[in-house]
């Protein structure tokens, strides 16, 4: 039904036009008549498909502006090839949004590097600002960066790169969107405060440029999981980068006797889809880097290097390091002053007086006694100079024109260097100097853990006082909890009762592991529900129903869960199947939960297989342990690579029992947390410390914590104390049961109530 001869439109002309809503109806509405469709014609042509006559007519109303899938199934019912349907969905692009959201530029009129792509090297003949893009093997596999964008573009989406430094992921990231939807508004948020304002009233066609999620993340203020959820319903595209270390961390749970520091962050994780951008080539991506070498003079200056890969001889990431490696005590000072406070958790531009009064502590009394006059000019003035035109290790940095607000370090070298120092411990000076230099109270807060981390409770109490007291709610809770670990109860009786709710929290959980009945239920009558919680839980962990039942009736929510906890347990160890069956069948959590224990224990595989199918969410976990009781190795095989969670966890559990360790160590490396956890537990109870060392010392969290239990059992306190001063948490916690062990009780006694005296200059 095409046009007569003379009169076939210029598709891609017309399409070109568009630029509203009622502009994009106007032009669908001609290419329908010049293509002689009625709309009863196109919903014929449409099929197998269905193109109702009232969709058509919204289409053409000009009103809203259409999903993406109904214009394309519109324009293959017109007879447009595949070829041909790319101007159209431009212009759908253009139609949806006239104007963008505020500090918005259209994405093909973005600068790269004011998104975070690394300036690169300067190079006889070369030309222009970067040299010409290499197609990554993520660029075009099957689950790679374009193919997770496509799928966003359509129905909201978060896309992750996880990589190191100077690997190409920001690249990566801006080719893909600058191929995939060059007529989109591109935001950089400032913040995660900027984030939420912008999901309050969303944009349509917008993405949100995340590079260095990390930035985004953590903190009382940082993006959280429900934001990101507002974001990818409104149909937000949200492209982020993230350091793998920094990836690893967020997403592995914690022990089940550790608080979970990064809850928040790993919720938002699981929302995105994560590429891993590896620093080593492919052989078909080296292909492609020695065919571009031949036209540019950059990528060929790169390719001379056999030490690192090309993208990260580009961005000067090996002259930053050369340049660390080769600076004289007093640069080398002020640049570990500024890396390690970086390492540590600060985030805001460091001041030079902070670099100032911290560096003298990474000299030796030597090299401060003959330090020349100017040795911080000079040492700064080296630091923040230009390698090769691109970087600066300390790079200035401004919020007004003219205004130097501090210095941010390279982060190839914060990455680099900062694996280096990871064992190295932080002078006073440097403490000293962030405790007084430091005002944000995000930063506040990270160094107080870090503190806290290396048991310098001097340092950390401080910082979280000063964080706290700018409304840091994570500081706040932080400082209780110190206070409740040291049994200051008077304190926290004091913040709890001025309206401190961190407080009141560890208050509640101190009386509780005292097992002060009365003075818990005083808080709670006085309306303190952390108290009345801690108290439910105390009252039926002594089986004491009546009293449950009685502060229940008057209103206790608390006594009234805990009670039918404790009743369901009551009808499990009494072998009430039907009455537990029928109470998990009307939704009772807690009978679920002790059906599905008791149906386990009876052996009863075929009944917990048909629960779990029918969404039981307690059955999984009880088939799984009855599998593993069973040593049906191949069933939980089986459904671990189907994705069961609770199957992973006991296929780790039999297989470390089994002494499979090359299986274990294999799913370690691929699988995710719960096998690495069994093969530290396993290795640990084999005595395997080298190997738990090394796998701690590549950032293995669990092998780090066993290693931390061996040495303790082991009563090595010197090797404990060494690894708590350069800040591994796990052997923070053990040291005073270390102590304890080797008879030094009273040693133990003060640590735990003081911590560790504070570092002493070099």
């Amino acid at each position: 039904m095409d046009a007569p001869n003379g009169q076939r439109p210029d598709l891609e002309a017309k399409a070109a036009c568009v630029e509203t809503v009622p502009d994009l109806a106007d032009s669908l509405n001609a290419l329908r008549r010049l293509k002689g469709f009625t709309y009863a014609g196109l919903e014929r042509a449409a099929r197998p498909y269905a193109l109702p006559r009232s969709t058509i007519s919204d289409l053409l109303g000009g009103v809203k502006r259409p999903r993406l899938e109904t214009l394309e199934l519109f324009l293959r019912a017109c007879g447009l090839s595949d070829g041909d349907v790319g101007p159209w969905r431009a212009a759908w692009e253009r139609a949806g949004q006239a104007s963008g959201p505020a500090g918005a530029v259209r994405v093909e009129q973005t600068q790269p590097r004011r998104l975070g792509v690394h300036a690169s090297i300067t190079a006889p003949g070369a030309t222009g600002v970067l040299p010409q893009y290499v197609e990554r093997d993520i660029d075009t596999a099957h689950r790679g960066v374009r193919a997770l964008l496509r799928e966003a573009m359509t129905q909201g989406g978060m896309v992750v790169l996880v990589g190191g430094s100077s690997v190409g992921k920001t690249r990566t990231a801006y080719e893909a969107v600058r191929a995939l939807m060059p007529q989109w508004w591109l935001l950089r948020p400032a913040d995660a405060t900027q984030l939420r304002a912008f999901a309050s009233n969303p944009s349509q066609l917008t993405v949100l440029w995340l590079d260095e999620l990390q930035r985004y993340l953590g903190g009382e203020h940082g993006l959280d999981a429900a934001t990101v959820q507002t974001l990818l319903q409104a149909g937000a595209v949200l492209v982020a980068t993230l350091w793998p270390d920094r990836y690893t961390a967020y997403t592995t749970p914690p022990l089940s006797s550790e608080p979970d520091r990064y809850q928040a962050e790993r919720s938002v994780l699981e929302l995105a889809e994560v590429v891993q951008v590896d620093r080593r080539l492919s052989p078909p991506e080296i292909e492609r880097v020695q065919e571009i070498a031949q036209t540019d003079a950059r990528i060929r200056l790169a390719l001379q290097s056999s030490d690192y890969g090309p993208f990260q001889v580009i961005a000067a990431g090996p002259q930053l390091l050369a340049r660390w490696r080769g600076a004289n005590p007093y640069q080398k000072a002020v640049l570990d002053a500024a890396i390690d406070a970086t390492r540590l958790g600060a985030e805001t531009p460091l001041s030079a007086d902070l670099l100032r009064n911290a560096a003298p502590g990474y000299c030796d009394h030597r090299q401060r006694a003959v330090a020349p006059p100017n040795w911080f000019e000079a040492a700064l003035a080296y630091s923040s100079e230009l390698v090769h035109g691109v970087a600066a290790a300390l790079a200035p940095v401004g919020a007004e024109m003219g205004q130097l607000t501090g210095y941010e370090v390279a982060d190839y070298l914060v990455q680099h260097v900062g694996a280096e120092r990871r064992t190295a411990i932080v002078p006073a000076t440097a403490w000293d100097a962030y405790q007084t230099q430091l005002a944000d109270p995000n930063d506040q807060y990270h160094l107080g853990v870090s503190a806290e981390d290396r048991l310098l409770y001097v340092h950390a109490e401080p910082f979280y006082r000063k964080a706290a007291s700018s409304g840091h709610r994570d500081a706040a809770k932080r400082l209780a909890n110190l206070l409740k670990e040291q049994g200051r109860e008077e304190e926290l009786r004091a913040h709890a009762d001025a309206g401190d709710y961190q407080a009141s929290w560890q208050l509640a959980r101190l009386l509780y592991e005292h097992m002060r009945e009365e003075d818990l239920e005083i808080r709670a009558d006085a309306g303190d529900e952390h108290a009345a919680s801690r108290l439910a839980a105390l009252l039926a962990r002594r089986g004491q129903e009546e009293r449950l039942r009685s502060r229940a009736d008057a209103g206790d929510r608390h006594a009234a869960r805990k009670l039918e906890w404790l009743q369901a347990l009551l009808l499990a160890e009494q072998g009430s199947v039907e009455e537990l069956r029928a109470r998990a069948d009307a939704g009772d959590g807690a009978a679920a939960w002790n059906l599905a224990e008791l149906l386990a224990d009876q052996g009863a595989n075929d009944e917990l297989r048909i629960r779990a199918e029918a969404g039981d969410s307690e059955a999984p976990y009880w088939l799984a342990y009855l599998l593993h009781k069973q040593g049906r190795i191949e069933e939980l095989r089986a459904r671990a690579n189907a994705g069961d969670s609770d199957a992973d966890s006991r296929l780790a559990a039999l297989l470390a029992e089994q002494g499979l360790v090359d299986e274990l160590r294999s799913r370690a490396d691929s699988r995710g947390y719960i096998f690495a956890l069994r093969l530290a537990d396993l290795l640990a109870a084999e005595g395997e410390v080298e190997e738990l060392q090394a796998r701690a010392e590549a950032g293995d969290y669990f092998a780090s914590a066993r290693l931390a239990g061996t040495l303790a059992e082991q009563g090595r306190v010197g090797d404990l104390e060494a690894r708590t001063k350069a800040g591994d948490y796990h052997s923070a916690r053990l040291l005073p049961y270390a102590l304890e062990k080797v008879g030094r009780a009273e040693d133990a006694q003060r640590l735990r109530r003081f911590g560790l005296p504070g570092p002493q200059n070099t």
